[in-house]
């Protein structure tokens, strides 16, 4: 004859503390983190940054005309040329391409960015980049964008 209770299976008492007092540990130190809005602003407004380099590049090449990206406090802004496509002030502002806003964009309350060694980068009708070797930082996540070939690096 088998034992009654040789076949209940469960956790005892202990197991269910030491369950309880991880969990609980964990939602105390790793919870705020997931939960830190200002982190994935950072990341968003880096990832727009980023993408607005590699839109301004690709809109010189397709349309023969230079774009700028310019840099200023804590938000950038895309313009083209407004009297001809390789001469005149960087007046006229670039669509976004899936509507009729300017594309430009202020960094969200808390992040922060820069451009070194140039505030403006203007790419050609070639893709190149003038001045070449600008590296964009938004709350130390860096891209640097290359002269020669107007690529977009992430670091």
């Amino acid at each position: 004859m088998t034992h009654p209770f040789a076949h209940k299976r469960g956790f005892t008492l202990v197991e269910l503390v030491v369950t309880m007092v991880l969990i609980g540990i964990l939602a105390a130190v790793a919870l705020p983190r997931f939960f830190d809005a200002t982190a994935f602003h950072s990341r968003g407004f880096f990832d727009g940054v980023a993408n607005a380099a590699r839109y301004a590049q690709k809109l010189a090449v397709a349309s023969g005309c230079d774009v700028e990206l310019s840099f200023s406090g804590d938000s950038f802004a895309l313009h083209q040329r407004a009297d001809s496509c390789t001469s005149g002030a960087f007046t006229l502002p670039v669509s976004r391409p899936a509507g009729s806003d300017g594309f430009s964009a202020t960094a969200p309350s808390g992040v922060s960015l820069s451009a070194v060694p140039s505030s403006k980068v203007v790419f050609d009708s070639l893709g190149r980049a003038a001045p070449g070797g600008v590296t964009v930082s938004v709350d130390g996540r860096s891209f640097t964008i290359v002269g020669e070939s107007g690529y977009v690096d992430d670091l």
